[in-house]
Parts: C-alpha cells; sequence; structure tokens
C-alpha cells in the first residue's frame, strides 16, 4: 500500500478498459460479460487491490464496475471535451453532466480526471475549474489529469489543486526521466501518479508472438531478447515481471494500471506487483542494456489498424 498525502492506494489498479469491451494489440478474448467483469472486479478486491481505473469513454465499464458492488474505489476520466471546447460555459456543462454520469453508475466518492490535457488547459481551464471544486467540496477524493507526453506533464503540473495525474510509462520509454521532470515530481510527494501502459498494450508480454508496430521483427526480437536476459540477471521471473518492477521502482511512481482478460491474468498480475521493485542500480544497468526505439512506437495513438 502507497500513501501520497492520505490518499492510500495500492501499487496495483486494476485497468477498467477491458470491461468496456476488447482492449489491447495482444488481446485474444474478446470482451467480457457482465457476470465475467463483476468476477473479476470482486477477484481483485480479494487480491488486496483498492482502485479500479476506467473512463465515460470506456464503453460499459463504468455501469459494469458499478453494478458488481466490488467494494473497488473508482477512478474515473470526464468524457473528452474537444466537441464543446469553445467557451467556458459549455465546458462546465459538459464536465458537470458526465461526472454526475459517472456517479450514476459508480457512486461515491471518486476520484475524477480530466481525460486529456488540452481539455484542462481550453478557455482558461474553465473545466480544470468546474473539476476542482469537486474536490473542494468533497464530492472527489482527488481531482487530476490523464497526460500522453513529458511536455503535458509539464503544464498540467501547474494547475491549482492538482492531486492525481496518470501517464503512460514504460521500461522502453526514457523520455520521462528527464532531470527537469524528476525534479518537478520531486517536489510534489502527495501527488499521486499512476502510470498506464507498463506493458505498451500487452507488446512487451506478448514478445515475439505479434507485429510491433513501428519496429521490424529484428529489432523487436533484439529489445525482447535483452529483456528476457536482463530478467534471467536480475533474477525476475520472466519479462512482464521485469517491466512492472522497473515502473514501480521509479521513485515518484505511486502505482501501476493494468488490465486483465482473466482471473489468471489478474493474479499474475497482482503477484508481480507485491515483489520488490528494482533499485536505482538494477534500473540503471536495464537502461545501459535496451537499445533506443522509435517515438512513434511509444506512442500508441500513432499506431495504424
Amino acid at each position: 500500500m502507497r500513501d501520497r498525502g492520505g490518499y492510500r492506494q495500492s501499487a496495483l489498479v486494476l485497468g477498467g478498459a477491458q470491461l468496456g469491451g476488447a482492449y489491447g494489440i495482444a488481446n485474444s478474448t474478446g470482451g467480457p460479460t457482465d457476470a465475467s467483469a463483476a468476477a473479476l472486479l470482486h477477484a481483485a478486491c480479494d487480491l488486496g487491490i483498492t482502485h479500479v481505473d476506467t473512463a465515460r469513454a470506456y464503453g460499459e465499464s463504468e455501469r459494469r464496475i458499478g453494478a458488481a458492488g466490488s467494494g473497488l474505489r473508482a477512478v474515473t476520466k470526464v468524457a473528452p471535451l474537444g466537441a464543446v471546447a469553445s467557451c467556458e460555459s459549455s465546458l462546465a456543462q459538459a464536465v458537470t453532466a458526465s461526472v454526475a454520469r459517472s456517479a450514476e453508475h459508480l457512486g461515491g466518492p471518486l476520484t475524477v480526471l480530466l481525460h486529456r490535457a488540452a481539455d484542462a488547459l481550453a478557455v482558461g481551464g474553465a473545466a480544470w475549474k468546474t473539476l476542482r471544486r469537486y474536490a473542494e467540496s468533497g464530492l472527489a477524493e482527488r481531482v487530476g489529469v490523464s497526460v500522453q507526453s513529458p511536455a503535458e506533464l509539464r503544464a498540467v503540473l501547474r494547475l491549482p489543486g492538482l492531486g492525481y495525474v496518470q501517464l503512460p510509462c514504460n521500461v522502453l520509454d526514457r523520455r520521462w526521466l528527464a532531470p527537469d521532470l524528476a525534479d518537478l515530481l520531486a517536489g510534489r510527494p502527495d501527488l499521486v501518479v499512476t502510470v498506464r501502459s507498463v506493458y505498451l498494450q500487452g507488446l512487451l508480454v506478448a514478445g515475439r508472438m505479434v507485429r510491433w508496430p513501428h519496429l521490424d521483427p529484428a529489432a523487436r526480437n533484439t529489445v525482447v531478447d535483452t529483456l528476457d536476459r536482463v530478467a534471467l540477471e536480475l533474477g525476475r521471473a520472466d519479462r512482464a515481471d521485469l517491466c512492472l518492477a522497473y515502473v514501480l521502482g521509479l521513485p515518484w511512481v505511486t502505482s501501476v494500471v493494468v488490465g486483465a482478460d482473466t482471473e489468471g491474468q489478474l493474479r499474475a498480475n497482482a503477484m508481480l506487483a507485491s515483489r520488490s521493485p528494482l533499485s536505482a542500480a538494477e534500473r540503471a544497468h536495464v537502461l545501459s542494456v535496451l537499445p533506443n526505439v522509435p517515438l512513434e512506437l511509444l506512442d500508441p495513438s500513432r499506431w495504424t489498424p
């Protein structure tokens, strides 16, 4: 369990995108039923997981989480606001409507994020001002922003009342290790930082079994072989263990969001998250032997079907 200014969260957060439908490039089971989603949520609670991550944009995810009554606390995201980002009143109304709909499905208290950094910064931060009132009134445990890049993180760290950020990071992604970001995050010990895409939508676990966008098979195999070798050198169970332990070892990380298609996957993820993270020396060794990869691989929004 990790504590950030009284906000307690397990190191592993259950990813809820799968609960709304098939998700991830390596998904092979399709979307869940209501019954299988409920079973997964209850299993997560039994394993000591405290939170499930979801969003208005995740199809049936919020409804299934609320209906399951598992006891997990929810971190959700406001519906993307790009279509209404023209004036302050429309942004405020859209945020209010989205949070109300989430509360109908999920109950409370909630942690609520804006789905995109652009939503937080548009029209003088109108959407952020509206969302912040939920935290000030106690209707939300924390409010925050989901970001896509280090530049977006730098921008949202200036928002007043920011209590939570979610960002994509994995063992191949060195962008988040910039010294200025480390200093900014070190100065915010109460900030919850949750990392998504720790397995790069399953690519790092699937390895050679799937095509990697923007990376030829030979380069992919070099990355996979290097990860396998380092996992063995450092006494990790496998590639998945190494990838999770690397991210959880970063000093500014509170938790990782990892989805699961089956209870078996969930239990395996929980077991790995319970192990000791990599030390600073071990992380440095990993970085010293891993090859660099294209930015296009690290950003799923740039992947083509």
